[in-house]
C-alpha cells in the first residue's frame, strides 16, 4: 500500500507558518493577476483553553491546556463557463505553555473540481491532511458543511496519543444523462491513512476503497428515485485481516420547496473478513434535510453506515448530524451544531476500542470589525464513552480568534 507519508512534505516551524500565513502578500504576485483566477487569503490567530485535551476519564490523568494557534490559508479558484476549480492549502501551528507534547504543526490541502457537459457532469473532491492524532481523531462539527457527503465518518475517537496522522482522500464522481428522465451515476472513493510509529498506540495504517454505481429516474419535476450497488475493500497493515464488502441501496431525492431538499435511502452491506471467512450483514441508511435561505443554512442528518477506522476493523456506525448557521446582521453571524454517533463491532471478534458513544456540540459567534478583520468565539463540548475504559470523558474548549480576511480578489 502506498502511504501518503512517503510523499515529499515539509513540517513548518511556528516562524515559517507565520510567514506563510501572511498569504495576502501573494496578491502582489504577477501570477495572481492571471485572467479568471481569484484569491482568498486568510490569517487567523487564536487563544485556546481546553479542560480535558486528551479526553481522559481518570481525574489524575486529565490534561488541561491553554495556548495559541496560528493558522494561514489561501483559497485559489478558477471559473469558466462549464467548470470550476478550487485549491486551498492551509497551515496551522498549535503551541501550549508547559505541555509541549500537545504542540503540533499541521498541514491541510483541499481540492475540488466540477465540470458540466451537455449530457454529463464530473466532479472531484480530494484532500491531504497531516495532523496530530489528538485533534484529527476527534469528531468535529463543521458548521460550514451544507452537503451531507462533506461530513467525514472515519474518526476513531482516540485522542490520547502523540502520533501524527496522515490522511489522503479522493472522490471522483460522474453522471451521464441517458434520456430526459434517466441517468447513470458512478462514484469511486479512496482513502489512505497512516500513523507515525508509536509503540504505545493501537492504531494501524489502513486504506479503504469503495466503488458505487446507480441508475436514477426522474419521477416528477421535483423528485428523483434511484437504485444502486457498491463494493468496498478495506486493508490494514498490522492485523492482515482485510475486509471485503458488497451492498445495495434504494433511495429518493426530492425538493420540498425552492429552498429545502430531502434525501432518504435504505439498503444493506455485507462484509467478509478474508482471514477467517466470517461474514456479517448490516442495514445501512441515510435520511437528511438541507435548507438554504438568504440568511439561514440548516443541515440535519441521520446516517447508518459501515465506517473504516484505525483499529484494523470496519464498524457499524449510527450518527446524527445537525448544523445551523445564521446571519443576524451584515456584521454579526453565528452557528450551532451537534454530532452524535455510536459504533459497534462487526462480527464475533471484539475490538473494545471501537465500541464507543461520542457526542459533541459546538457554538460559534463572529463579529466583523471592518471589511478585513473580525473576531470569533468558538465553544465546543465533547463527551466520550468508551467500552474499554470506566467512566465518561468530558471536555470543554474555548477558542477566541482574531481573523484577517481581505476581500476576495478576482481577475
Amino acid at each position: 500500500m502506498n502511504s501518503p507519508s512517503n510523499l515529499l512534505v515539509f513540517r513548518p516551524s511556528l516562524a515559517a507558518l507565520a510567514a506563510a500565513g501572511l498569504c495576502s502578500g501573494l496578491m502582489l504576485s504577477p501570477w495572481a493577476t492571471a485572467q479568471e483566477w481569484r484569491l482568498q487569503p486568510e490569517l487567523r490567530l487564536g487563544y485556546e483553553f481546553d479542560d480535558n485535551a486528551r479526553l481522559r476519564t481518570e481525574p489524575a490523568q486529565v490534561q488541561e491546556i491553554d495556548g495559541f494557534i496560528l493558522e494561514g490559508s489561501l483559497g485559489i479558484g478558477y471559473n469558466t463557463q462549464r467548470s470550476s476549480l478550487e485549491f486551498t492549502p492551509r497551515l496551522r501551528s498549535r503551541k501550549y505553555d508547559e505541555i509541549p507534547d500537545v504542540d503540533s504543526d499541521d498541514q491541510f490541502y483541499d481540492l475540488t473540481y466540477d465540470y458540466e457537459g451537455l449530457k454529463s457532469e464530473f466532479s472531484l473532491i480530494s484532500s491531504f491532511d497531516m495532523e496530530s492524532v489528538r485533534t484529527a481523531e476527534r469528531s468535529d462539527v463543521d458548521l460550514d458543511a451544507d452537503d451531507p457527503d462533506e461530513i467525514p465518518t472515519d474518526e476513531t475517537g482516540l485522542a490520547f496519543t502523540n502520533q501524527q496522522r496522515d490522511r489522503f482522500r479522493i472522490v471522483p464522481e460522474w453522471s451521464y444523462e441517458l434520456t430526459e428522465r434517466t441517468s447513470l451515476d458512478a462514484r469511486y472513493m479512496y482513502m489512505d491513512v497512516s500513523y507515525e510509529d508509536d509503540v504505545a498506540s493501537s492504531l494501524t495504517d489502513y486504506s479503504d476503497q469503495r466503488i458505487e454505481g446507480a441508475v436514477s429516474r426522474k419521477m416528477t419535476e421535483r423528485t428523483t428515485g434511484y437504485i444502486g450497488v457498491g463494493a468496498r475493500k478495506y486493508e490494514n497493515d498490522e492485523s492482515g485481516n482485510d475486509i471485503d464488502g458488497i451492498g445495495a441501496v434504494v433511495g429518493i431525492e426530492t425538493e420540498l420547496s425552492q429552498t429545502t431538499r430531502l434525501q432518504a435511502e435504505i439498503g444493506y452491506e455485507d462484509t467478509e473478513q478474508n482471514a477467517t471467512g466470517e461474514s456479517d450483514s448490516n442495514i445501512v441508511g441515510n435520511l437528511n434535510v438541507v435548507t438554504q435561505l438568504e440568511t439561514v443554512t440548516m443541515l440535519a442528518q441521520y446516517l447508518r453506515n459501515m465506517a473504516a477506522g484505525g483499529s484494523g476493523k470496519v464498524t457499524a456506525r449510527d450518527s446524527i448530524n445537525f448544523n445551523l448557521r445564521k446571519m443576524f446582521t451584515e456584521r454579526v453571524s453565528g452557528g450551532i451544531g451537534l454530532r452524535a454517533y455510536k459504533t459497534d463491532n462487526v462480527g464475533e471478534q471484539p475490538v473494545p476500542a471501537e465500541e464507543r458513544d461520542q457526542f459533541e456540540i459546538r457554538a460559534n459567534m463572529a463579529v466583523a470589525l471592518s471589511r478585513a478583520f473580525s473576531l470569533e468565539a468558538d465553544y465546543r463540548y465533547i463527551q466520550l464513552d468508551r467500552s474499554d475504559t470506566e467512566g465518561t470523558a468530558d471536555s470543554n474548549s474555548i477558542i477566541l480568534w482574531l481573523v484577517y480576511r481581505p476581500t476576495e480578489i478576482v481577475n
